[in-house]
């Protein structure tokens, strides 16, 4: 006589559930989950060399700030989504805040891009607004972005100033 084994339908959804575990576990070699992201890093600094009245708000797409680390020693660090554009604002006072955009589209696109870019550093240089009294920077003073096809970063910088016709 066979024995038949009857499962219930919580049974059944238990044991697809950790085939499903177990099948992720083999589509990445290490077992980790890895995002689409991007790591920026990087320093800021100013005359005085104290950071820690200085701030970094990290805007992603124009609608949302995102969380940011800044150390007192100037240091920074957050992530990025790829496909992402951020606006990065640097600010202390007694000094012309500076603004940088990221833009982490095409980060990835090629084995070598996702070598190469997973992680971006630069440093920001804060000016006293002694020695440019009454100006303020023409907008962004800097952009990072990857170029389509081969995920090659691209650094540009402006560091026009112009009238302050806020005071």
């Amino acid at each position: 006589m066979e024995k038949r084994v009857h499962l219930t339908f919580e049974a059944a959804l238990l044991v697809a559930l950790f085939a499903l575990f177990g099948l992720s576990l083999f589509a990445s070699p290490t077992g980790a989950v890895v995002k689409d992201e991007i790591l920026i890093t990087g320093r800021l600094l100013a005359e005085d060399r104290h950071m820690d009245d200085a701030v970094l708000v990290v805007e992603l797409e124009g609608d949302r700030c995102l969380f940011a680390e800044l150390y007192d020693n100037g240091q920074f660090f957050f992530r990025l989504p790829v496909g992402a554009k951020a606006t990065l604002l640097f600010m202390k006072p007694g000094h012309l805040p500076k603004e940088v955009t990221v833009d982490t589209r095409n980060a990835l696109n090629t084995p070598k891009a996702v070598k190469e870019n997973r992680k971006v550093k630069f440093e920001v240089v804060l000016e006293s607004e002694e020695q440019r009294p009454g100006r303020r920077y023409d907008g962004p003073v800097g952009s990072i972005r990857f170029v389509n096809g081969s995920g090659t970063m691209k650094v540009m910088h402006d560091l026009r100033v112009v009238a302050d016709d806020a005071l």
